[in-house]
């Protein structure tokens, strides 16, 4: 298991490297081909600077072209993901539901990043994650489930979202963040979702709080994320805790 341990995270980190790629050129359209430049000097990266946390350790987390600091968030975010692709096998072994957890964490992942960095979520990223989780849950036996869960939650989203624009005049939920919730409807069944939602506004609402960001725009979907990822492992715990206050 350690061996498979190690190659999960080594190949979380390497993917989180490719999604951060992803994350900053879909959305202004630049290709994803194209060799990999240092964003002071914009001089072309040698594959060692590249190579994920590793590249960061061995180059003092400088440029080795300009010396400038490489942010420390490609690292960090690179690490995140090897942990949670070490995680994902850790808890749930060599299963089909692994396939389902590692695109999870994949699109989530992505999504997060794209909304941090231009507030943009990408429909073709979910989309492509959709196109991996539905065969899984026909094959479980739990794609109906799954489908009623989306449903619910996309509609239920888009009649709030479009309710809240006619009584405010404002915008409170994003288009992309309504339709994220139709590939998290095929990762969560409905209950689990309705927490995931509850979870991610709650956190939304303290972060804005605490860091003054009440008049701000705030991404929403490293909150949806994160409330997902808590759901998908503690969802039934804590639900049966919260009905348990209740004596049901």
């Amino acid at each position: 298991m350690e061996i498979l341990l190690i190659l999960f995270f080594l190949l979380g980190i390497t993917l989180t490297s490719f999604y951060q790629l992803l994350a900053e050129r879909l959305p202004v359209n630049k290709t994803i081909l194209g060799r990999s430049e240092c964003d002071n000097c914009h001089k072309t990266l040698r594959f060692i600077d590249i190579f994920p946390i590793f590249g960061y350790i061995i180059n003092h987390g400088k440029c080795h072209k300009c010396k400038k600091p490489i942010n420390i968030k490609y690292p960090l975010t690179e690490l995140l993901g090897g942990l949670l692709f070490s995680l994902m096998y850790y808890v749930l072994g060599l299963d089909i539901e692994l396939i389902a957890a590692l695109t999870m964490i994949s699109v989530l992942l992505i999504e997060t990043l794209t909304d941090i960095n231009s507030r943009t979520v990408l429909d073709k990223i979910w989309i492509i994650g959709l196109i991996i989780i539905i065969p899984i849950r026909i094959i479980q036996g739990t794609f109906f489930e799954h489908l009623l869960s989306a449903s619910i939650l996309f509609f239920f989203l888009w009649g709030l979202s479009y309710f809240g624009y006619k009584i405010l005049n404002k915008t409170a939920l994003g288009g992309g963040d309504i339709k994220l919730y139709i590939f998290i409807g095929f990762i969560l069944t409905i209950w689990s979702n309705i927490l995931s939602l509850f979870l991610a506004s709650v956190l939304a609402l303290i972060y804005a709080i605490s860091f003054k960001k009440t008049k701000e725009y705030i991404p929403l979907v490293p909150f949806i994320a994160l409330s997902v990822v808590i759901t998908y492992f503690f969802g039934n715990q804590l639900i049966d805790w919260y009905l348990g206050l209740f004596g049901m």
